[in-house]
Parts: C-alpha cells; sequence; structure tokens
C-alpha cells in the first residue's frame, strides 16, 4: 500500500506539473509570437515608409526615373528586400533583385530570394501626386520573421524547454520526498492500528505539525484510549460477572452439603437463606437478560404521545412506599404546562424507575428525592434530584458504562450490578432520548432525561 499511495501521489505531481509547464509553455509561445509579430510588423511598415519617402524625394529633385532606379539597387541590398517600382501605366520602372544578385554578396541574395516574406504595396507621391507605386518584398525570412528574429523564437523555446525539463524533474523529486514523507506517517498510523487489532491498545501514535494527518492521529489516540478504556472494562466485566454469580452459587453449594452432611437442618430459616441468595441470582440474570433486551429491541419500539406530568406522577407513586422504608422525602414538581413527549411507555417507566430506585439506594436515611419536570425548547424531559453520597468527578464519563462501580469494593447488596445506569442509557438511545448526570460528592447527583417533543 505504501509504495502504490507514494506511486500516485509522486505521478499525480509530475502530471500536474507536466500540465501546468505545457499550458504555460503554450499560452507564453502564443503571447510571444503575437507581440513579437506586432513588432517585427511595426518595424517593417517603418522601414518601408522610409524607403518609400526616399523614393519619392529622389523623383522629385530629379524630375525623372534615373535616381531612382540608381538608388533602388543601394536601398534593397541595405534592407535585405526587394524593391520593385512602376508607373501610373504598370510598367516596371525599377527592380532591386536582378542587380542585388549580380553583386559582391548575389549567392545569399539567390538563396535568399526563395523565402520571401509578405509583399507591401505603397503609392508613389511627389507633391500630392501620384506618379506610380512600389512594391517592397522582404527577402530571406518566413512571414514577417526574419532570420534574426526566427534564431531569438528558438532560444527562446529551448531556453523555456530546458526550464520545463528542469520544473519536472523537480517536480518529481519533490513528489517522491513529499509522498514518502506522507507515507511513512500513514505507515506508523497503520502499524499501530494493527496492534490495536492484537489487542495492544497501550500503544500511542505521534502526531507530527497541525495538519489533517497530525488530526487524524490524534483522534486515533482517543480512540485507542477508548477501546483500551473498553478492554480494561471487559476484563473488570468478567470478574465483576464471575464474582456476582460465585457469590450466591458457593452460598447456596455451602448450605446444601451442610444439609447433606447433617452439619444444619433444612428448616425454614436455612431454606430461606437458600432461597434468598438464588433470587440473588435470578435478579443478576434478569439484569443481563434486560440489557441484552434493550441491545436487540429497536424494532419493538413503540413511540407514542405522552405526558408527562402525568407519567411522573405515577411512576413515583409506585416506588415511594420503598423510599418510605428509609424515612426518604419524596416530592414531585410537575410542569406548569402540558409536557408532551414522544416515547415508549413500558421503556420509559423501566428508565424512571431505575433512576428513582438508584437514588433510593444511595439516599441516607431521613434524605430527600426530588422529581421535576422540565421543558427544554424541542424536548422536555425528567430530572432526578438526591441528597445522596455523590459521584466523584473522574467516576462520572462511566457511570453509564455496563457494570461500573464508582467504588468497587461494593457488593451487590449495597451498590447493584452496575448494570442499571447502562440500561437506562440504551433504552433511552431506543428512543432518541438522551440522560446526562450532575453531581457532587456528600451533596448528591442530578440525572436528568430528554425526550423529543411531538412534530
Amino acid at each position: 500500500m505504501k509504495k502504490t499511495l507514494s506511486r500516485k501521489i509522486t505521478l499525480a505531481m509530475v502530471a500536474l506539473a507536466v500540465g501546468g509547464i505545457l499550458l504555460t509553455a503554450l499560452l507564453t509561445n502564443l503571447a510571444l509570437d503575437w507581440n513579437f509579430q506586432r513588432y517585427l510588423r511595426s518595424v517593417q511598415e517603418e522601414q518601408n515608409r522610409l524607403i518609400v519617402g526616399t523614393l519619392s524625394e529622389l523623383y522629385g529633385e530629379a524630375a525623372s526615373w534615373s535616381a531612382v532606379r540608381h538608388s533602388t539597387l543601394h536601398m534593397g541590398s541595405t534592407t535585405g528586400t526587394q524593391i520593385r517600382v512602376y508607373d501610373n501605366d504598370g510598367r516596371l520602372i525599377a527592380d532591386s533583385l536582378p542587380g542585388m544578385m549580380q553583386g559582391m554578396q548575389g549567392r545569399r541574395w539567390q538563396e535568399a530570394q526563395d523565402q520571401r516574406g509578405q509583399t507591401y504595396e505603397y503609392p508613389l507621391l511627389v507633391q500630392g501626386q501620384q506618379i506610380g507605386f512600389v512594391e517592397i518584398t522582404h527577402l530571406g525570412q518566413e512571414g514577417l520573421w526574419t532570420g534574426e528574429a526566427m534564431v531569438f523564437r528558438r532560444t527562446v523555446q529551448q531556453s523555456a524547454l530546458l526550464t520545463g525539463l528542469a520544473a519536472i524533474l523537480a517536480a518529481i523529486i519533490v513528489g517522491m520526498l513529499l509522498s514518502r514523507r506522507l507515507t511513512a506517517r500513514f505507515a506508523h498510523l497503520s502499524t499501530a492500528a494493527e496492534k490495536w487489532g492484537q489487542g495492544r491498545f497501550d500503544v500511542r501514535t505521534e502526531p507530527e505539525g497541525d495538519d489533517e494527518v497530525a488530526r487524524l492521529a490524534e483522534t486515533m489516540n482517543r480512540m485507542a484510549s477508548r477501546l483500551e478504556d473498553q478492554s480494561n472494562l471487559r476484563k473488570k466485566l468478567t470478574g465483576d460477572i464471575s464474582h456476582e454469580l460465585r457469590t450466591p452459587l458457593t452460598t447456596i453449594q455451602s448450605y446444601l452439603e451442610a444439609f447433606l452432611d447433617g452439619v444444619m437442618k433444612p428448616d425454614k430459616q436455612n431454606i430461606s437463606a437458600v432461597l434468598d441468595e438464588s433470587h440473588r441470582l435470578s435478579s443478576l440474570v434478569n439484569d443481563l437478560q434486560e440489557l441484552s433486551n434493550a441491545e436487540y429491541r429497536g424494532k419493538n419500539v413503540n413511540l407514542t404521545e405522552m405526558d408527562l406530568n402525568s407519567f411522573v406522577a405515577r411512576e413515583a407513586e409506585r416506588v415511594r412506599p420503598a423510599m418510605r422504608q428509609k424515612d426518604i422525602r419524596l416530592s414531585v414538581t410537575p410542569h406548569e404546562k402540558e409536557a408532551a413527549v414522544l416515547a415508549d411507555e413500558t421503556l420509559l417507566g423501566r428508565v424512571l424507575g431505575n433512576i428513582l430506585i438508584n437514588a433510593q439506594k444511595y439516599t441516607q436515611q431521613g434524605g430527600q428525592v426530588t422529581v421535576t419536570v422540565f421543558d427544554a425548547g424541542r424536548r422536555a424531559g425528567v430530572a432526578v434530584t438526591d441528597t445522596g453520597e455523590g459521584i466523584s468527578k473522574e467516576h462520572l464519563p462511566h457511570i453509564f458504562e455496563r457494570f461500573y462501580r464508582a467504588d468497587a469494593s461494593r457488593t451487590r447488596s449495597t451498590g447493584g450490578s452496575g448494570i442499571g445506569l447502562a440500561i437506562v442509557r440504551e433504552l433511552l438511545e431506543l428512543m432518541d432520548g438522551e440522560v446526562d448526570v450532575e453531581s457532587q460528592p456528600g451533596k448528591g447527583s442530578t440525572f436528568r432525561i430528554f425526550l423529543q417533543k411531538p412534530s
């Protein structure tokens, strides 16, 4: 993968560089040709007008064609042009080329006539009257391009070609360096991910810089930390389940062995102790079954519109006897208006019941539990506030995880199985709801559940 990605990045950079260079070269060449041709045309036009002006002056001074004939050869040789002079009747008066080909540079002009530029025609005027016309053809060039101009253009094109090749080479080198550096960082991330796949969640990536790859590395590190926490939680979960199952089973086994050995009598008191342990074991199994059902109940959720005020009042009455056993004052504060939400009444009863039972467990004798219905814009919900022992800040992010206990030393009788709040979160998610908690050690906790209002 590394080589393939590196090669793709390098090829992409080279293709981009080549495309940019070719486009730049094309546009530059077109602009150069157009502007240089304008320059050459203006130069030739100026030169031609000087030739025509000189011929007009010569004819005006001599009042005959003789001076024009003598000067045509000289001007043609010095300007590299074939000059042909005609009178108004179209008769050829003078032609510079035959004389130029017979001179010392005759061979040069003989070869030059094979490359003929554009022919320009101008009227020959003397004192405002036309006495004839002049045809001027530039020799030794292609169109407007003289030999020197073509050499200049060829030099520019060669320089541009060499510069382009150098740029392509630089693009290849830079592309290879950048791609290797980038793919090396991805390879580091891939190596870390492979180790995480092997269960080594203690491995971390090392973010470099502040770009997208660095942010990806930071995200992966957070994911690894979460996976490590989940792995540790799974190990703890296995140990907790083993302990929770072992304790009642050991007790039951001890009682039964004592009955068989005759050490204890199977009287009502002893059988009640065995029955209590079996109830404890059954309660744990029911909690596990409830959590499993919460995960697979999504297709059976029946969301209906319901009023939280009346629902909370009914649920509070169900747990009021348990509150009285610890002399806990339970108060309900309904919302001043009807608080309608979309929820599954059975699931919501399980949610609120778990939270209220938790409040009863962790609130001291003579404490208080307050249930409040509130409105939160597009959502409404229920807040359960107790005056219990509270939860430490470091435990708050984990209390909705399965089998998590803020105090690991608690037994099932004092702290439950650690499943209740996990069930609360699972059931609320099925109803598109949420749960959060605020707590201060020694002062109590507030659990808030949020549900969607009918649209």
